[in-house]
This record gives structure tokens, C-alpha cells and sequence, in this order.
């Protein structure tokens, strides 16, 4: 028939099946195993792409007069953020003095009544929010309060949940704390 539209089914005979199976079998293998030229391409488009995206992280980090860190085998980089440095005599906020500290802590007319929260510091947090969300093109939900905090090892924990707490009260909840890494 031409066209092959009979009503006969249509099927291999075994003689034909046979012999292709033959055929494949008497064929010389195939090396087995990795291809190196791919997997070299493969390895070169991840280099190219981790170099590409790769940066060199920049950071004015200076560690605040009259202050000693404490020590830790902490290895994380310092981020770029808000500089908080709370000395034995000060509170600075990114290089200029808020407060002094009087015979070691915080006066009591600096602190609202609940007797955490620091007026000044509070005051000043809230006019770097209000810079950066300005400067972050007025997306308030993408802003994110980060601080580096540099605290004097010998001072009290006192301070420091004044400190600390001011911070959280005022939207700046993201704490990294500045370190010196310890000597191995």
C-alpha cells in the first residue's frame, strides 16, 4: 500500500531487532568518565564570576581615644555604620562628643524618668535615622539601624544598658560590637 495507511500493525521484525542490537554491541566504546574541558569551563565561568563580584572591603575604623577593647576571636570585618564609642569620660557619636560622663557614669539630669534612656544620645540617634532615611531616597521599611559600638572594657554594665537601650528606643537595633582580635 502506499501511503502506509492499512489497517495492518505495523512492527519490527525480530531478524531486524536482532541484528541492531549486534550492530550496537560490536561498536567500540565510548570512553567512559569526566570531561575535562568542561568541567575547566565550568570552573573558569565560577572564577570569572567570584572575581567579578568580589570587593575589597573598605572601612574607617579607628579605635576611640582613651579606650582599650576588649579582646576575642571574633573574625568578622568591621561593616561601614553608625560609630557609637562610649569611653570612661564620654559618649561620642560618630567622632563628636554627646555627653560627658560624670565620675564615671551618666548624670541624672541626662536621663528621661525611667532612668534608662539618655536625652542626648536619644536626640542625636533620632537626627542620624532622619539623615539616613532621607539619604536611603525616603523608604522608611529599608532602612536598618546599624551601630558599631566601641565600649571601654573596664566599664560598667550600667552604662553600657543605658547605652544599649537608648539605642533600641530610638530604631537602632542592628549591634555590632567593636573588638580587639586576641593574639593566637
Amino acid at each position: 500500500m502506499a501511503g502506509g495507511g492499512g489497517g495492518g500493525s505495523v512492527g519490527v521484525s525480530s531478524n531486524h531487532g536482532g541484528s541492531y542490537t549486534r550492530k550496537m554491541k560490536k561498536r567500540t566504546p565510548v570512553a567512559g568518565g569526566l570531561m575535562l574541558a568542561s568541567m575547566l569551563d565550568i570552573l573558569m565561568a565560577i572564577l570569572f564570576f567570584l572575581l567579578q563580584n568580589f570587593s575589597q572591603l573598605k572601612t574607617d575604623f579607628q579605635v576611640g581615644k582613651d579606650l582599650s577593647l576588649p579582646s576575642s576571636t571574633a573574625l568578622q570585618t568591621p561593616v561601614p555604620a553608625l560609630q557609637l564609642v562610649v569611653t570612661r569620660n564620654a559618649i561620642l557619636l560618630d567622632n563628636q562628643e554627646i555627653l560627658k560622663l560624670v565620675d564615671g557614669d551618666i548624670p541624672r539630669s541626662e536621663l528621661l524618668p525611667d532612668g534608662v534612656t539618655i536625652r542626648s544620645l536619644g536626640i542625636e540617634l533620632k537626627k542620624q535615622k532622619e539623615r539616613s532615611q532621607v539619604q536611603s531616597a525616603g523608604d522608611k521599611d529599608a532602612w536598618i539601624g546599624n551601630i558599631v559600638m566601641q565600649a571601654d572594657k573596664d566599664l560598667p554594665f550600667s552604662i553600657l544598658k543605658k547605652v544599649i537601650y537608648t539605642a533600641g528606643v530610638t530604631d537602632f537595633v542592628m549591634f555590632k560590637l567593636a573588638v580587639l582580635k586576641k593574639e593566637a
